[in-house]
């Protein structure tokens, strides 16, 4: 929320917010709310933790590193697309790492997509990769990729074949991976298990964010951290508790 103010990006209040809703539907309606929450806590894990949530998420496309450093992070840039810079494009988050030793640079520009009817296009990842490539991009050898997460219908592979089709019929090759919001949940999940105490807190509200947006990930009992440290009759009047 509070990247989302301080960048701009909390905007007004929808037609489709009804006065008197809760500030749960006013976080549920917007996309750029989403992304500060949970991107705006994924800057905040030391860079190796962020880029396994990343790899797992988005796949081994993203090259694996163990030595991570997150070194820029930037939410809403506005990049010029033209020397005049009267165009411009805004991605949702830039990041900006260190890996390997010796280390070299990857630049990840993200595009977050989450309401309704507001899908994945190629238009806006060309004009972005292209943006970066003219204005963004040091000449330090540095890779970079297109982080595009959710719009993508319930069909992500074919989107995203289709996607990429339209790119390279227009002659660009633009290192995308994708993700839905649902995989970046397992990934964040999946990491609190190892996580630090004061990592594992930044991974629950992580999770807490998304749950406010509709995607919680079911546990069993026997999943969950808290319950192995129950003792055997502890744990037995837990499960026997009838809650109605």
């Amino acid at each position: 929320m509070l990247l989302a103010l301080t960048q701009g990006k909390a905007g007004r209040i929808g037609n489709e917010i009804k006065a008197g809703s809760s500030w749960r539907e006013v976080f549920k309606s917007s996309e750029d709310l989403l992304t500060a929450a949970v991107f705006g806590r994924l800057v905040y894990l030391r860079g190796s933790r962020l880029w396994s949530i990343l790899r797992n998420a988005f796949g081994s496309a993203l090259p694996d590193y163990k030595l991570v450093e997150l070194v820029n992070a930037s939410f809403w840039p506005t990049w010029p697309e033209n020397e005049g810079g009267t165009k411009t494009v805004e991605p949702d988050v830039f990041l900006q790492f260190n890996v390997g030793d010796p280390a070299v640079r990857i630049d990840v520009i993200v595009e977050a997509k989450y309401r309704p009817g507001y899908d994945q296009y190629a238009e806006q990842w060309q004009r972005q990769w292209t943006a970066y490539h003219r204005f963004v991009a040091q000449d330090d050898g540095a890779s970079a990729f297109l982080l595009a997460i959710g719009g993508l219908g319930p069909h992500a592979a074919t989107t995203m074949h289709r996607l990429q089709g339209q790119l390279r019929a227009d002659g660009l090759d633009v290192k995308v991976v994708a993700a839905n919001w649902p995989k970046l949940l397992d990934a964040v999940t999946a990491e609190i298990e190892i996580a630090k105490s004061e990592e594992r807190r930044l991974l629950e509200d992580i999770l807490e964010a998304m749950a406010l947006a509709g995607f919680r990930k079911i546990r069993q009992l026997e999943d969950l951290y808290s319950q192995r440290r129950l003792n055997p009759a502890s744990k037995s009047a837990f499960l026997d508790y009838d809650y109605r």
